[in-house]
């Protein structure tokens, strides 16, 4: 028996797919305590999905606790758009999407994840250049994983967000930034 997801390492991140970034972040907020959240809103990420290239659309957030970062996303595209999230949304279905690992050779991972059985790939590549894939096993449709590519400034990102984390005094506990302004 294969195990997915095994020899990626540690769990970087857990996402969860919402609704509405704005009120999940308060959620968060009001009733875990977690914060403070970098919101981006109107990310656009080229993007390869089943077979399609298009242009993938969504709001995210970020928080830590402890090592482990914690993703909001909120997807924009239109539910005629096949994308990881459509059949979830259209299902109403709402909460953990994937986890994610830090990948030092993605395309490396990629080839160990396929035979795992993750056999449905997502690519995604920011502005930046930066890749990230979500995997998903056909057999077992609800496992979701995703590499992020990594390099310095993700590296960078995450530590910064943890030390704030650790520190946070409640203040300042969102901070909006525009993708197209980075």
């Amino acid at each position: 028996m294969v195990e997915i997801g095994k020899g990626f390492g540690p769990v970087v991140q857990v996402a969860y797919l919402v609704p509405d970034i704005d009120a999940a972040m308060e959620h968060w907020l009001c009733h875990a305590g977690i914060g403070p959240w970098t919101n981006f809103r109107n990310i656009e990420l080229a993007t390869n999905f089943d077979g399609r290239d298009f242009t993938l659309r969504i709001h995210e957030a970020l928080a830590y606790q402890g090592d482990l970062q914690i993703q909001l996303v909120q997807s924009l595209n239109t539910l005629d758009v096949s994308t990881p999230y459509q059949s979830w949304i259209q299902a109403g279905r709402y909460g953990v999407h994937h986890v994610a690992y830090f990948s030092e050779n993605v395309d490396a991972d990629i080839v160990r994840a396929r035979k795992q059985g993750l056999d449905r790939i997502c690519s995604m590549k920011d502005k930046g250049g930066f890749r990230y894939y979500y995997c998903q096993s056909s057999a077992m449709p609800e496992v979701w994983i995703e590499f992020l590519e990594s390099y310095p400034m993700l590296r960078e990102i995450f530590a910064k967000g943890i030390a704030e984390a650790k520190t946070w005094d409640g203040s300042d506990p969102i901070r909006r930034i525009e993708y197209e302004d980075l």
